[in-house]
């Protein structure tokens, strides 16, 4: 059975919201990107820093106006001292408080445009999601209510996105530098290493983590890649030492392609424990679309990984592998796993499916209807609506 917080989110109640423009996440949450960033969520779009990364000579990593914060030791902390932050003190920083504030006044943050711009287009929204796994757990209008003045919220975030730098063996086509390492290697620019990590020498951010680690609920771990992650090994051996572990719910987002005997041991103590595999093809497409990657490799791993947790194929939808779908849901289903076509690709453009041409258009919508249809015919409302807004998204204007 899958760990109820991550069933596909439209199997569960529509929430009742505060706002209009509410979302769960600025009272519940903090990200981090893999070189030190603190996010509302991982699409923030005040932690988005790529450009950087195509200077040719090493700028000083300021921070957007609107951004929340950085690490201690990472590049951002010289050009933002009076935004160096643990996570305590990010949860309440100012932009997390004055986006609350935005949330309870109806207003949609700037911070938020990828959702909310998702939304316009008919497509299911990271917001969407949340709001609607959470909401059987969370007291939406508790939270609201106890929302100070200045926008504090009283609690420690009990949900963490931890991406403990970008140490990676994939180039993913769909992919940049600085996310993996192995895209760094031999195209990194001059003064910056392929490998990034802030986190392993932040002892003041260890230290936090111990101290807090009975207020954390659920942990989301993607890269890089998590299996490959030292640091992510780190956190885990903590939290069973602590004896908090059986309390907490983790999810992953891995490549799949390396899975060392310390996670499946690790990973046993856990209270839950789901596995998101990213799977955007089988053989061939599988090996171009997740470059480095072997599909022989891929499938001997999730079949070890089934038998001890929930596995789901969560597929990166884009232009190269739309006409794969049903071959994916034969693949998932031939292997009794679940499968989300929940992330629908928007960057780099060139790869969204809203790239190709007219006449495939037409064709890919042909076959997207009919695939939504067998869906909804075999019972599989959730599969049939994501198809749909897959369609739609690519039909869209804009």
């Amino acid at each position: 059975m899958q760990p109820e917080w991550l069933l596909p989110s439209t199997v569960t109640l529509q929430p009742e919201l505060p706002t209009p423009t509410f979302c769960v996440l600025p009272w519940i949450h903090l990200s981090t990107t893999v070189d030190g960033v603190w996010g509302r969520c991982c699409f923030d779009a005040t932690s988005d820093y790529d450009r950087y990364y195509h200077e040719p000579q090493a700028p000083d990593f300021r921070l957007d106006e609107d951004a929340i914060g950085c690490l201690r030791h990472s590049r951002y902390a010289t050009a933002n001292p009076d935004r160096v932050m643990g996570v305590a003190e990010a949860f309440n920083s100012p932009a997390l408080r004055r986006t609350r504030l935005q949330m309870l006044d109806g207003e949609a943050p700037r911070a938020c445009r990828s959702c909310f711009d998702q939304e316009a287009l008919g497509v299911e929204s990271h917001r969407n999601h949340v709001n609607r796994r959470f909401y059987a757990k969370t007291n939406f209008a508790a939270l609201a209510e106890g929302t100070a003045p200045d926008g504090t919220s009283p609690e420690f975030p009990f949900y963490l996105d931890l991406r403990f730098g970008n140490i990676c063996n994939l180039s993913c086509i769909m992919c940049s530098f600085p996310i993996s390492s192995r895209l760094g290697a031999g195209r990194a620019p001059s003064w910056s290493p392929a490998v990034i990590n802030p986190y392993h020498d932040d002892a003041e951010l260890w230290t936090e983590l111990r101290e807090q680690c009975h207020n954390i609920r659920y942990i989301y771990f993607a890269g890089g890649e998590p299996f490959l992650q030292n640091d992510h090994f780190r956190l885990l051996r903590l939290l069973v030492e602590e004896d908090v572990a059986q309390h907490i719910s983790l999810q992953y987002n891995t490549n799949l392609t390396i899975v060392p005997d310390e996670a499946l041991t690790l990973l046993r103590q856990f209270g839950e424990v789901f596995v998101g595999a990213s799977c955007d093809g089988t053989g061939e497409l599988f090996e171009t679309i997740r470059a480095g990657a072997r599909w022989p490799d891929f499938v001997a791993n999730l079949r070890t990984v089934k038998q001890h947790f929930t596995v789901s194929l969560d597929v990166a939808v884009q232009r190269d592998n739309v006409h794969a779908l049903g071959e994916l849901i034969g693949f998932a289903d031939s292997e009794g796993v679940a499968i989300r076509f929940e992330n629908i690709l928007q960057s780099p453009a060139e790869l969204s499916v809203r790239a190709l041409p007219p006449a495939s258009k037409d064709l890919q919508h042909g076959s997207l209807v009919r695939l939504a249809a067998e869906c909804e015919r075999a019972g599989r409302a959730v599969l049939a609506d994501q198809i749909t807004r897959i369609d739609q998204y690519m039909m869209s204007d804009g």
